[in-house]
C-alpha cells in the first residue's frame, strides 16, 4: 500500500482521493505517509493536521404535518380495500385507532338512508362492554369523538383501569341517530389489585373445569360490517 501512496502523494493527489483509490480510509493513508516520511527522517512532519474526512450524504427525512398529541407510528389497515378498523394502546388511558373506510361503503349507506352527499365527520363511538357478551345494544356506557372525514387515524383519551372497550365509527344521521360502517377489537385495560386478578382466575378455573360455561370476564363481541351489499345492490 505504500508504495501506491507515495507514487500518488508525489503526483500531488489528496489523501481523500488516494484513500478512494486504494479503498481504503482516509486515516490509514495518512498514517502510512506519516510514517513513511518519518522513515525518510522528515522531522517537520505535523502528525496532528487535520484529518480529510469524507463527509456522507445522509437522506433527509419526510417531515410530516404536526398533529397534537400524535406520538404513536400512522399504521395502515391490512386491507385497503376493506372496511375496518382496529384500535391499540397508546397509554394504560388512552387508545390510539385506524381504520380504512372506502368510498363505496360511504356512498351505500348515505344513498341508503337519504343523506347529503357532501363529507361529513366521522364518528367514532366507544364502548365499555366490561363483563358483557357484546350486541351493540347492551353496553354500559359510550362516548362519541368527531374526526374530520379527512383522517384515518385518532386518539380517544378517557379509559378506565379493569374495563374492557370496543369501538364503532360510523356517521351521524340527520335524525341524530348513529350508524356504523364496523367494529374494533377489543381492548382490556389493566387490573389494579390481586382480588380482581384472583376473582378473573377463580372463574377460568371453574370454566376450565366445566363448572360454569364461560368465564363473567370474558368479552365476546364480532367486528363485522352493518351493511353487505349483494350483487344487485353493487349495480
Amino acid at each position: 500500500m505504500i508504495t501506491e501512496i507515495i507514487r500518488l502523494k508525489e503526483q500531488g493527489v489528496s489523501f481523500r482521493k488516494i484513500a478512494k483509490e486504494l479503498n481504503t480510509t482516509v486515516g490509514k493513508v495518512q498514517y502510512q505517509w506519516v510514517k513513511y516520511q518519518k522513515a525518510q527522517g522528515n522531522t517537520t512532519v505535523n502528525e496532528s493536521a487535520p484529518v480529510e474526512v469524507i463527509e456522507q450524504e445522509i437522506p433527509k427525512k419526510r417531515v410530516g404535518r404536526a398533529s397534537f398529541g400524535r406520538k404513536m407510528p400512522k399504521l395502515r389497515a391490512k386491507n385497503p380495500r376493506a372496511t375496518e378498523l382496529s384500535i391499540m394502546f397508546s397509554t394504560s388511558s388512552r387508545i390510539y385507532c385506524y381504520w380504512n373506510i372506502t368510498q363505496e361503503w360511504i356512498r351505500h349507506v348515505k344513498s341508503h338512508f337519504k343523506m347529503n352527499a357532501d363529507p361529513q365527520p366521522f364518528v367514532l363511538r366507544l364502548y365499555d362492554i366490561t363483563s358483557i357478551s357484546f350486541n351493540g345494544h347492551n353496553h354500559h356506557t359510550f362516548s362519541d369523538s368527531y374526526v374530520p372525514h379527512t383522517e384515518s387515524d385518532w386518539f380517544v383519551n378517557g379509559l378506565k383501569e379493569n374495563r374492557s372497550y370496543c369501538m364503532e365509527i360510523g356517521l351521524r344521521l340527520p335524525s341524530g341517530d348513529f350508524v356504523a360502517f364496523t367494529r374494533s377489537n377489543v381492548l382490556h385495560t389493566p387490573r389494579t389489585s390481586h382480588q380482581q386478578e384472583y376473582h378473573s382466575m377463580k372463574e377460568l378455573f371453574e370454566y376450565e373445569q366445566g363448572l360454569i360455561k364461560e368465564p363473567k370476564w370474558v368479552e365476546h363481541v364480532s367486528t363485522y360490517s352493518y351493511y353487505v351489499m349483494n350483487q344487485e345492490e353493487k349495480a
